[in-house]
């Protein structure tokens, strides 16, 4: 019984027994008083002082043993956390003595044992350090390399869940997550094909590839993809997928088809109507010159109509190839500064950067090849060169001051082949290649002549110095059986997503709305910063000035934002398959629950409160808000991020990592376990306002 008793109801205990065992000794003496007086003394005086005795004697106890719990019995438990907290989670600060100030040398002695901690553990990182510099070097080659792979990238556990991907299928495939089933991206039934055959070649001792054409999960690319098994040991350690976007290959194709089949329609039309018109003519041969001249007209006409067809038929095709001619994006600066490089102190660059689909080293050599063609004779200076957005193409200009170039000065440059490593490939068949022309023209003024070069125009996503760079790959997640009961499962394999809203005020049910919501994934214990969510939500009502001040939301950033319905739909999704962990989670929970039907989604997802766990945690402490458990944790929130969708989640993420330590050494390793013990918590502390 004892043992289950805490230190500070142990104390309680024997201070009550103190107080009641000197009740029944003054009782006693008294008693033992009247009866040697005789009873001579009246019994109600005995009485009175017996009641004032005791009175007095469970007032001094109780003003002792408050005290006692204050100065001894609280500092030891906030020590004795503050010790746990350290031995099982990496915190840095030192322990506050000042919450041990009466117990004499045992505050000093808790922080000499978490410095002799700390310097183990730096000790121990100092010994893994260089084979840590030296797996990162290889791991940093090898992210590099598979993040540039033109292919888009995935490995993926026996189960098909997400271990690793590249930037290529990032963009493929949507918002990849590592941990997440591959089925959320991709259609999966392809795949599941591919795989029985997979396993019929490996049974047979074939280990090669397995190709299949599938979907993205929306449908709107079409995928060219392999798959390859990953084996050690004889184990089936998981699985290779590799993607080509097949999207414009396909509608290439199905065009070309159309064309032709268009074509050979048209054309049959027209051929059988001249050959009904020359069956006529060749039946009467003593036409009159009239009919004679319908029938001319009629097979006139046809001709036109098939040499039209057949111009038209050329015209679509050449588009079709145009847009299927793979091209990756360059920008014009980079040709600009190349042909800069080889000919020095000659080009002036006017204008703005743009970016062009084509092929960088051809264009960069057919542009090289025309101004040393130019150079070659005097009397042509000021070279300028620059790029102009026209539509859906980009000019790429040079002007220069002097005598004009021909069409068939230019024609002989770029009938030379464009370098050593192309062969004979020519800039003419360059040109080709990418379906265009070049000319020359007058310049801007009476003086000076240019030659025009059109390209189709890329659009390149502009990344910011704020971009996080997402974390492609988990190996750990193999090693990770999930269960379709989420209670069995541990905290430390499981992947979470910690959110916070910001809102309009603090009444949900009574119209305050959410203006901003973020999300962060940990997976398998680690919080991923490149798989986060972030966006301004419309409220649709005025957001108060008390509420922009915590927050600094305003009415202006919330226009344009998406409704709660668009933004509810996206971040469910993001949530798909995880753990939802909020501080204060009953209150962000209230929002979204009370939008679930205009959002079309239920989050019925399980659910973790880091007050509750806090809570559970420290019972000895009535400190759980956010900046508490920051400043407990060593968790350092910048002033600006403070009361920021997005910095409140990252620091309560960072919290959680921690508190997962904290309940497993405290044997709480399972979901269904800490939802328990919250729950319990939550019964205890509901009437508290944290």
């Amino acid at each position: 019984m004892a043992e289950k008793l805490g230190l500070r109801a142990r104390f309680a205990l024997f201070f009550a027994a103190l107080a009641l065992g000197g009740t029944v000794a003054i009782a006693a003496g008294l008693w033992w008083g009247h009866s040697r007086s005789g009873g001579a003394a009246p019994i109600d005086s005995y009485i009175i002082a017996g009641v004032a005795a005791v009175a007095g004697l469970i007032g001094l106890t109780v003003w002792v043993a408050f005290l006692f719990d204050e100065n001894v019995a609280k500092p030891i438990l906030g020590l004795a956390s503050d010790l746990h907290t350290r031995a099982q989670a990496d915190v840095s600060i030192e322990i506050d003595q000042a919450q041990g100030r009466y117990l004499g040398a045992l505050a000093p002695a808790a922080n000499a044992i978490h410095h002799a901690l700390a310097e183990t553990r730096a000790a121990q990182e100092r010994l893994i350090a260089e084979e840590t510099a030296r797996l990162n070097s290889e791991k940093a080659l090898f992210a590099v390399l598979l993040r540039d792979l033109a292919e888009g990238v995935v490995v993926a556990t026996p189960d098909l869940r997400v271990m690793l991907y590249n930037r290529e299928a990032h963009g493929l495939l949507g918002n990849l997550g590592l941990g997440r089933p591959v089925k959320a991206f991709l259609r999966p039934e392809p795949l599941l094909h591919a795989l029985d055959r997979l396993e019929a070649q490996l049974a047979r001792g074939v280990e090669e590839a397995e190709k299949f054409l599938t979907a993205s999960a929306d449908g709107s690319r079409m995928l060219l993809a392999r798959v390859s098994p990953v084996i050690s040991e004889g184990e089936r350690k998981g699985y290779v997928l590799m993607f080509h976007d097949a999207t414009e290959d396909l509608e290439s194709h199905a065009e070309r088809d159309h064309l032709f089949n268009t074509l050979l329609e048209r054309v049959r039309r027209r051929t059988a109507a001249l050959n009904m018109v020359l069956d006529v003519v060749d039946a009467e041969p003593d036409m009159a010159a009239e009919a004679r001249g319908v029938f001319r007209t009629a097979m006139m006409d046809e001709v036109a109509e098939m040499t039209d067809t057949l111009s038209e038929m050329s015209a679509r095709h050449e588009e079709a190839l145009a847009r299927h001619w793979p091209m990756s994006s360059v920008a014009s600066s980079d040709i600009f500064d190349a042909l800069k490089a080889r000919h020095d102190r000659v080009f002036t660059i006017e204008g703005d950067e743009q970016f062009l689909k084509c092929d960088g080293f051809a264009v960069l050599e057919m542009m090289d090849m025309i101004v040393r063609g130019l150079r070659s004779e005097d009397g042509r200076e000021g070279f300028t060169l620059r790029a102009e957005p026209q539509g859906k193409e980009v000019w790429l200009i040079l002007e220069w001051a002097g005598a004009e170039a021909s069409d068939g000065m230019i024609d002989r440059w770029l009938r030379a082949p464009l370098s050593e490593g192309y062969g004979q490939y020519s800039g003419r068949d360059a040109l080709e290649g990418h379906r265009t022309e070049i000319w020359p023209e007058r310049g801007s003024d009476s003086n000076s002549h240019r030659i025009v070069l059109p390209l189709h125009s890329a659009q390149v996503r502009e990344l910011t110095p704020v971009d996080a760079r997402p974390e492609f790959y988990d190996f750990n997640l193999s090693q990770v059986e999930i269960d379709s009961d989420w209670a069995d499962q541990k905290l430390s394999e499981m992947s979470f997503v910690v959110f916070d809203t910001e809102t309009t005020g603090l009444t949900p049910r009574q119209g305050d709305e959410i203006v901003q919501i973020a999300g962060v994934r940990i997976v398998n214990g680690r919080m991923l910063k490149g798989e986060e969510f972030d966006t301004l939500v419309d409220p649709k009502r005025n957001i108060p000035a008390a509420s922009t001040a915590v927050h600094h939301i305003s009415n202006d950033m919330i226009k344009g934002a998406p409704d709660i319905a668009t933004a509810g739909r996206e971040f469910h999704d993001f949530c798909h398959g995880s753990v939802l962990v909020a501080h204060n989670a009953p209150f962000d929970m209230t929002f979204l629950n009370l939008k679930e039907e205009v959002i079309g989604r239920k989050f019925d997802q399980p659910v973790l409160c880091t007050v509750l766990l806090s809570a559970l945690l420290f019972d000895h402490s009535s400190q759980h808000t956010l900046d508490a458990l920051a400043e407990r944790f060593g968790v350092v929130i910048p002033p600006e991020l403070r009361h920021t969708a997005m910095g409140d989640t990252r620091a309560t993420a960072e919290v959680f990592l921690q508190l997962i330590r904290l309940l497993e050494a405290d044997g709480i390793t399972t979901l269904g376990e800490a939802i328990n013990a919250a729950n319990r918590m939550a019964q205890i502390r509901k009437m508290q306002n944290y």
